[in-house]
């Protein structure tokens, strides 16, 4: 049930792998890095807002920070995933000046690596696998808003078929390599998001946690199935074999919000996928997602996302 709500709600946010290649390197060495969506842009579909980074250690082991913050250890067979595309510096060891990924590049462009390998002197080394995905954080702020801004996952990327298959890949310039290389992206991220929401404490709140906790589980999942049906919170009560206060209660506590609230969300989230995908309507649209009344679904939208369904359409790519 986890996985196909949490790839639905990938599918919304309309997650879309730009880059992924590997890095070894070897000898002192810091790198700054600053993953911005313009650096992306030629890889990315229009209405990208943000890029998310993931980091996976094949072997040895490096150090990571967010500017400002503590160092932490990242070792072989795990993922360090940067949720919210900050800048974040990766050294050798603790304290090294940070320098541009660009300066170690030199005149080679980013979005063709595909194998970097980098010797500054002596000392230990550390092979990476670097991926970066960009997305449309406004679609689905419930998912987005879950993440912690960086959280590390033991994978076991030695022995993960999925990593070996993606290292083993990223140097295949065969017809359609280069959406193999976005779909592996893509990919490990998922099996990241997946063992991390496996980990979570008991005692965890957000949407990642409401999909994991039984009674939540099945409320989230009967909406996502029929987001158009004209739900009460005493239907989905019922739905989930579960009494009105104790679902209200339980799925305030875990989501953050009233589960007619999210459902709104939701119809939200749908309206503007098909705005952006299809030709229909506004006021087609405001049906397919359950609304009776074009003006309430155009003032439920522009309450959503700060502009009424036109403007939005405009801004997006509609489908031919």
């Amino acid at each position: 049930m986890a996985v196909d709500l949490l790839s639905d709600a990938l599918a919304f946010v309309r997650l879309t792998g730009a880059l992924i290649f590997r890095m070894d390197i070897a000898g002192p060495w810091g790198i700054a890095a600053d993953p911005k969506v313009e650096k992306f842009a030629p890889l990315l579909p229009p209405g990208t807002n943000r890029i998310v980074v993931f980091h996976v250690v094949l072997d040895g082991g490096c150090w990571i920070r967010r500017p400002s913050l503590d160092w932490f250890h990242v070792s072989a067979g795990q993922a360090v995933v940067i949720a919210h595309g900050d800048p974040h510096d990766l050294c050798d060891q603790p304290g090294r000046i940070t320098k541009p990924f660009s300066a170690l590049l030199g005149d080679r462009a980013l979005l063709d690596l595909r194998h970097a390998t980098f010797r500054t002197g002596p000392g230990d080394s550390v092979s990476l696998l670097c991926g970066f995905l960009g997305c449309d954080r406004r679609a689905f702020e419930p998912l987005c808003r879950s993440l912690p801004p960086v959280f590390t996952v033991d994978i076991g990327a030695r022995e993960n078929p999925l990593v070996h298959y993606a290292v083993a890949n990223v140097l295949d310039d065969s017809p359609g390599a280069a959406g193999l290389r976005g779909r592996l992206a893509e990919l490990l991220f998922l099996c990241t998001l997946q063992t991390y929401v496996h980990k979570l404490p008991a005692d965890a709140s957000g949407w990642l946690a409401g999909l994991r906790d039984p009674l939540v589980g099945k409320a989230l999942l009967a909406l996502h199935e029929r987001p158009c049906r004209r739900w009460s919170v005493e239907d989905l009560a019922a739905a989930t074999a579960s009494s009105r206060s104790n679902l209200a209660a339980r799925f305030n506590e875990i989501i953050g919000e009233p589960p007619m609230h999210y459902l709104t969300r939701l119809r939200m989230q749908l309206a503007a996928r098909r705005l952006t995908e299809s030709r229909h309507s506004i006021a087609s649209v405001a049906d397919e997602v359950g609304y009776d009344s074009s003006a309430a679904f155009q003032r439920a939208f522009k309450r959503c996302f700060g502009v009424p369904p036109a403007t939005w359409r405009r801004r997006g790519v509609v489908a031919p």
